[in-house]
């Protein structure tokens, strides 16, 4: 009786294996002999991306903009928080709500309007744009690479692009174009990320290997001992105050600690310290640190030489060793030195008080005789290569004359406009809504034959006041005003406001 008991645990679990071993060999199937079929396998075994529920992988589908969202989350593994955006399209519970709400945060993909479309296949130049902001990449001075259909790039997208096409993590296709509106496989973005991430660390433990490329570490008690790491290391919020130590560690490239315990020694380049966690440096040297959170306890100990300490939060400092310059961001090593329209080919500068720039209809207009179609928008500061960035992930650059419609597909503005109007009239808002109004409408309304006109815009906007007015008892504000980040390389953002005066 015992050895039938014997026999039959026996069957059952060659059962229970024989069965696992064909639900392996059915998920397989579906890429195996697939040109990624590494890359899939590693970053399933890693747990970012995952198949469907029949257990499929659908290498060459699409990836959705949810799928884009999560596998970023699950990349970085952000903290998990109340999303400041809210979209119509995203509800509560959902597989990909989490990380939506995570990406639209940090502002890491391009969502215009009230809608994120998560069934929506990306775009290669959505891809492209959503990576290089998820690992801080930025195109550099060295030479650009043109592609046959560059002007169909959007312009909050071109940078992005650059930097990845730059650094060899994407590639135009045979015909020497981009096709910046096309879709991209599923398997398409794996082999992105692998190239960008080939090392992943999510378990605690010693490392001793030298690493060549990208690192993101997930995990707490990691310790990196006399490794050089010829790449950029990211630490993940999900380590949280968990331990990371880098003993004797050489890192040709930049660290960006986003959460962490972390204690250094050897020789690096750039960190950036996003983390409120303690940061002790205890030996060796470093080229540049850049504090962006206000950290409890940032130690440079006696035995350690930094060479430029950029302080952008009020974090604590204990400073025992060598810091050669030091840099208060408060200090604007950025400024706004001058603003404008175009019309008629025409500069005409508009008031610059400081960080705000203020953009008056009624001044313009009687500075203007004849045609007044403000063809293009620039905003000038004192360096080259700084943008100004928009809530959506779009970027207008500095120094650089605008369209007006190119302005807002960057800078969000007739969007915040139709919020900032309806914010405090919620029959207005009904009837907006009801209607379907958007950034479009409002542009369309306000532009005459695709320009912006000064006489044409006062005009339309009396109109609409009257009719407000009429339908609700209430007015439009005659004066809008939008804050957004002024960035320039690794310095900390400025906030800057740009002022919208109707009458």
């Amino acid at each position: 009786m015992k050895l039938m008991k014997k026999n039959r645990s026996k069957w059952i679990a060659l059962s229970v294996l024989g069965t696992m071993l064909m639900a392996q060999t059915v998920w397989a199937k579906d890429y195996e002999g697939h040109w990624a079929a590494t890359a899939i396998d590693k970053w399933s075994g890693y747990g970012i991306v995952k198949g469907m529920e029949n257990g499929d992988f659908k290498p060459n589908a699409p990836v959705t903009r949810a799928e884009l969202a999560t596998f970023l989350n699950r990349t970085f593994q952000y903290t998990p928080g109340e999303s400041i955006r809210k979209y119509a399209d995203v509800e509560a519970g959902k597989w990909y709500t989490e990380a939506i709400g995570a990406v639209a945060n940090r502002g890491l993909m391009y969502t215009p309007g009230t809608k994120f479309e998560p069934s929506k296949p990306a775009t290669r130049e959505e891809v492209a744009y959503a990576i290089a902001k998820a690992y801080d990449m930025q195109a550099t001075g060295e030479a650009t690479v043109t592609f046959t259909d560059a002007k169909e790039i959007a312009i909050w997208a071109q940078d992005a692009v650059q930097a990845l096409v730059q650094k060899g993590y994407i590639k135009g296709n045979p015909d020497g174009s981009f096709k910046p509106q096309a879709n991209i496989t599923r398997a398409e973005v794996v082999t992105i990320l692998e190239n960008l991430t080939p090392h992943m660390i999510k378990e605690a433990g010693t490392y001793t290997d030298h690493l060549e490329g990208n690192v993101v570490i997930q995990a707490a008690d990691v310790i990196l001992k006399d490794v050089v790491i010829n790449g950029n290391v990211y630490l993940s919020e999900s380590i949280g105050e968990g331990k990371v130590r880098f003993d004797n560690v050489t890192v040709n490239g930049s660290i960006y600690v986003q959460g962490g315990k972390v204690t250094l020694s050897g020789t690096y380049d750039t960190v950036h310290l996003a983390s409120v966690a303690p940061f002790d440096f205890t030996k060796g040297a470093m080229k540049k640190l850049v504090v962006t959170a206000p950290n409890e306890s940032v130690r440079l100990r006696e035995k350690t030489v930094t060479d430029y300490l950029l302080i952008a939060a009020d974090a604590k400092f204990t400073i025992e060793g060598v810091v050669k310059e030091t840099s208060n961001a408060k200090a604007d090593p950025v400024v706004i030195e001058e603003a404008g329209v175009f019309i008629g080919g025409n500069f005409v500068p508009v008031e610059v008080v400081g960080r705000e720039v203020v953009i008056n209809l009624k001044d313009l207009a009687g500075q203007v005789s004849g045609f007044d179609g403000m063809e293009s928008l620039m905003i000038s500061t004192n360096v080259a290569g700084a943008y100004i960035e928009g809530p959506f992930g779009g970027a207008m650059r500095t120094n650089e004359p605008y369209t007006f419609r190119m302005a807002d597909a960057a800078l969000g503005i007739f969007e915040e406009m139709l919020s900032q109007v309806t914010a405090n009239n919620s029959e207005l808002k009904d009837i907006a809504e009801a209607v379907g109004v958007s950034s479009d409408t409002v542009y369309a309304m306000l532009a005459d034959d695709g320009v912006i006109s000064i006489r044409h815009m006062r005009s339309q906007f009396a109109n609409v006041n009257s009719m407000v007015r009429q339908y609700t008892g209430g007015s439009l504000p005659t004066e809008y005003s939008f804050k957004r980040q002024l960035r320039f390389g690794q310095e900390a953002p400025i906030t800057i406001t740009i002022r919208l005066e109707v009458e």
